[in-house]
């Protein structure tokens, strides 16, 4: 069984993966929540952070992910105080010019000490970029990954060569000059399982997230090994992570009884919305109509149970070759203490 790598899906925005009332899962998303959550993780062995980046929620009583802190300025900040974690930023490829992007993570590399991570994000939220006027057509859900391959390979030429031209469908430079260089190479994070974005992560990513609603270990097994027979046809080797929201508790009972109180507390007027984003994008119709739990958890897999089923739970994942899971919590500041000293000390793959 292969190593399995831990990380965090930072409380960066106003709630975790779960859209329901009450606190948790509700939180606002503050410098010193997110800092105090990564100290603990670094100084606890996980292996990387994860901001996401998000620029405008569902609303609702619970108001959503209505606030977000930025992931690039965020993870500077991070990685400032902390000594060991890696820092993963994402960008929406929509709203940032690559030239522009090249220059920040490379500042943010320099500040993180290498450890700085970029995630590109392709962006399938028509509503949110729509509000900044920077939606074309709706086109772009069937070539975004085109769009995001150019994006990618101009600045990994940024990073590493003086001069850079470029002419391409959506991006065009002329003599662009970017310093300084990253010290290395960033690696890379893409999400996405469709074919274009199998293609696209092969290609250009380091590491692929992958997962689609509530996955089996098995069925995630499946997507690794697709994607690493593509990677491996450009001579590359692509690792998978995969998104996880962790109840954990004593018991299964225990742990059964608060994702239950989630779903009673559903708020139904951000999941509603979210499923009306959700379903604009052509490649997920499947959206808009959702059983009340895979809704409630954003459609997102969870895992919930006593601390020696979360930690069996994740060891299949190893077993399955996936590389590292990122993990989401109802409180992340009570949350993240709990599963570093009752499931990682249980985990045959840590």
């Amino acid at each position: 069984m292969s190593r399995l790598d831990l990380g965090l899906f930072i409380p960066s925005t106003s709630g975790s993966l779960i859209i329901a009332k009450g606190k948790p899962p509700q939180s606002v998303p503050t410098w010193e929540l997110n800092k105090k959550v990564a100290q603990y993780a670094d100084e606890a062995g996980m292996d990387f952070l994860i901001a996401q980046v998000k620029w405008r929620g569902y609303g609702g009583e619970t108001g959503h992910w209505d606030s977000a802190l930025e992931a690039f300025t965020l993870m500077s900040g991070l990685g400032a105080v902390t000594k060991n974690i890696k820092l993963v930023a994402s960008v929406a490829v929509r709203t940032l010019n690559p030239a522009v992007v090249a220059k920040m993570a490379a500042t943010a590399h320099d500040i993180c000490g290498g450890r700085f991570v970029v995630n590109v994000v392709a962006g399938w939220n028509k509503f949110e970029y729509a509000q900044m006027g920077l939606w074309s057509d709706d086109d772009y859900y069937l070539n975004r990954y085109e769009y995001a391959d150019e994006y990618l390979t101009i600045l990994k030429r940024l990073w590493t060569e003086d001069h850079v031209t470029f002419k391409g469908e959506h991006f065009e430079i002329e003599d662009c000059v970017s310093n300084p260089k990253p010290a290395k190479m960033p690696e890379i994070v893409c999400a996405g399982q469709s074919d274009a974005a199998l293609a696209f992560v092969a290609r250009q990513s380091d590491y692929s997230f992958i997962g689609r609603l509530n996955d089996t270990p098995e069925q995630l097994g499946e997507t690794v090994r697709k994607i690493s027979g593509m990677a491996a046809e450009h001579g590359r080797e692509v690792k998978s992570l995969t998104l996880l929201t962790v109840i954990a508790a004593e018991t299964e009972e225990e742990a059964m009884a608060e994702k239950q109180r989630y779903i009673n507390n559903r708020d139904s007027v951000a999941i509603e919305e979210w499923q009306r984003a959700s379903g604009m994008d052509r490649n997920r119709a499947d959206y808009k109509e959702l059983p009340p739990e895979v809704s409630t958890f954003m459609s997102i897999p969870h895992v919930v149970g006593s601390y020696q089923q979360v930690a069996e739970h994740l060891d299949k994942l190893a077993e399955q070759g996936v590389s590292g899971a990122c993990l989401a919590f109802p409180d992340f500041a009570a949350d993240v203490p709990k599963f570093c000293e009752n499931v990682m000390p249980l985990m045959t793959s840590r």
